[in-house]
C-alpha cells in the first residue's frame, strides 16, 4: 500500500519538473528575445546617430560651398566691375590723348609754319551729333601758316551736299541752315580763325559731303575748297593725323593774282 502511493508522487514530480523546466526555457527564451531585441534597437539607435552627425556634416559642407560659391560670385562681380571700370578709363585716356595730340598739331601748325606749306589753309572741319536726332554741331578751323603773319580778311561758304530719299541731288548753305548772318560768314585773322554753330538736316535729305571754299580778300586773293564726306567726319577720331587724310577731303588752292 505505501508503495503504491509513492509512485504517483513520483509521476507528479516528473511533471513538476518539466513544467519548472518549460517555463525556464520560455523565460530563458524570453529574456534572450528581450535581450537581443534591446541589442538590435541600441544598434539602430547608434546608426541613427551616426547618420545624423553625417547629415549635419552634409549640412555644414553645404553651407560652407554656398558661401564660397557666394563669396566667388562676389569677387567675380567686383573684377568684372574693375575691369568695365578700368576699359572706360582706358578708352577715356586714350580720347583724351588723341584730343591733347590734335591740339598739339594744330598749334604747332601756328607757332612752327615752317613745318608746314605757307599761306592760309583750311585746317579741320570737325561734325558732332546732338542729343535730338537729325541735330549736328559743326566747327571749322582756317590757319594761316606765313612767317609773318598780318592781318588777314576773308570770307567762308560752306555746303552741305546730298540726295533726296527720290535720290536727286540736292545742296543746302550751311551757314543758313545754322540760323548765321553773312557777316558771319566774314572773318579777320592773325594766326587762325574758327567759325562754329548748329544746324538741322532737312527733311528726306540723305547728306553725302560738306564743301568748303575760303576765300582771302587780302594779299594773295587766295581761294581755297576742300571736301569733308559725312560719314567719315562722324566716325571717331582714330588719330590726330586723320583730319588731313586724302580720303576724306581734298584742298584744292587757287591763286588769282
Amino acid at each position: 500500500m505505501k508503495a503504491s502511493r509513492k509512485i504517483p508522487d513520483l509521476a507528479t514530480l516528473t511533471r513538476r519538473m518539466q513544467w519548472v523546466v518549460i517555463a525556464g526555457t520560455l523565460a530563458i527564451g524570453a529574456l534572450v528575445g528581450y535581450l537581443a531585441g534591446n541589442w538590435h534597437v541600441f544598434v539602430l539607435q547608434d546608426q541613427v546617430a551616426q547618420l545624423e552627425k553625417q547629415v549635419d556634416s552634409l549640412y555644414e559642407r553645404a553651407e560652407v560651398f554656398d558661401y564660397q560659391q557666394h563669396m566667388a560670385s562676389v569677387e567675380l562681380g567686383i573684377e568684372k566691375a574693375a575691369t568695365q571700370s578700368l576699359q572706360q578709363e582706358l578708352l577715356s585716356a586714350q580720347d583724351e590723348n588723341f584730343a591733347l595730340r590734335r591740339e598739339l598739331t594744330f598749334y604747332q601748325k601756328i607757332m612752327a609754319p615752317e613745318m608746314e606749306a605757307s599761306g592760309v589753309v583750311i585746317d579741320s572741319f570737325e561734325l558732332q551729333p546732338n542729343r535730338t536726332e537729325g541735330h549736328f554741331h559743326f566747327r571749322l578751323a582756317v590757319v594761316q601758316m606765313e612767317r609773318q603773319r598780318s592781318l588777314t580778311k576773308g570770307s567762308v561758304a560752306i555746303r552741305l551736299s546730298g540726295r533726296s530719299e527720290a535720290g536727286n541731288a540736292q545742296s543746302f548753305d550751311l551757314h543758313a541752315l545754322a540760323n548765321l548772318t553773312d557777316s558771319d560768314k566774314q572773318f579777320s585773322m592773325r594766326y587762325f580763325t574758327v567759325q562754329a554753330g548748329d544746324f538741322v538736316l532737312p527733311e528726306n535729305f540723305l547728306p553725302e559731303r560738306i564743301d568748303v571754299e575760303v576765300t582771302v580778300s587780302s594779299g594773295s586773293n587766295q581761294q581755297l575748297s576742300k571736301s569733308f564726306y559725312w560719314n567719315q567726319l562722324l566716325k571717331p577720331a582714330e588719330s590726330p593725323t586723320d583730319s588731313s587724310s586724302p580720303e576724306n577731303e581734298a584742298e584744292l588752292p587757287v591763286d588769282n593774282t
